[in-house]
């Protein structure tokens, strides 16, 4: 693997040329941004590449653009300060409903995991049907990600669905219209040339409850694995 990590005068240059918003501040920093951030995170996608196909051969790694699409969104700030990678199917021929595996990292701190924010209703009660069918399958997922300090947790609904029967460790796949699985580190986690290494060992605790995911966005959809 050679990712030359990230350095925290990058991750200024981020929050600086964030700060700035400005088109002519960003082309005269961008040659340094492009070097020392963007082809940095194409390197990681291309060493995570291999084992993350062995995980799923529909996997793709994608990386963050600097500039923000805003079209659609409150905050019309150009530049993003944070910068993330993420190996997910083709978001559109899954109808936009997969789970990801991810990096999100800034100046602030990094967070990483595995993300499912658009899961549908359908897709829910997908997950639940398989949980209940084999509740040990899902358990044994769950311990091996919080073993690997991972935090289960997701969007509430207004009123939970879990019974004082479900196991508490499975209560947020019931009482969240959408789950995700997180760890919270400090920015310099993205310095360090071990990063690869230690997302590959993350992702694979994670890899057990990816693929019960999977399996109940495609049931939802009524499709199965290519």
């Amino acid at each position: 693997m050679t990712y030359p990590g990230i350095s925290a005068d990058s991750l200024f240059l981020l929050a600086d040329n964030r700060f700035q918003d400005s088109k002519a501040y960003y082309e005269e920093h961008k040659p340094q941004i492009n070097k020392t951030v963007v082809q940095p995170l194409k390197q990681l996608v291309a060493d995570l590449t291999p084992a993350m196909l062995a995980v799923d051969p529909l996997l793709g790694g994608h990386v963050s653009r600097v500039r923000r699409d805003n079209r659609f969104t409150h905050d019309k700030h150009l530049y993003r300060e944070n910068m993330w990678i993420v190996f997910m199917r083709d978001k559109k021929a899954w109808d936009w409903c997969v789970p990801a595996f991810y990096l999100d990292f800034s100046l602030a701190r990094a967070e990483w995991g595995l993300g499912f924010y658009s899961a549908t209703p359908a897709i829910m009660r997908a997950l639940r049907g398989r949980i209940e069918a084999d509740p040990e399958r899902a358990l044994k997922a769950v311990k091996a990600a919080q073993k690997a300090g991972f935090a289960l947790g997701g969007r509430p609904y207004a009123r939970p669905r879990s019974t004082e029967e479900t196991p508490e460790l499975l209560r947020p796949f019931y009482d969240c219209k959408s789950v995700d699985l997180c760890r919270t580190e400090e920015s310099r986690f993205v310095a360090g040339e071990e990063l690869p290494e230690r997302l590959l060992v993350g992702f694979k605790a994670l890899t057990p409850l990816y693929h019960l995911l999977m399996e109940a966005v495609e049931e939802a959809l009524g499709r199965r694995q290519l």
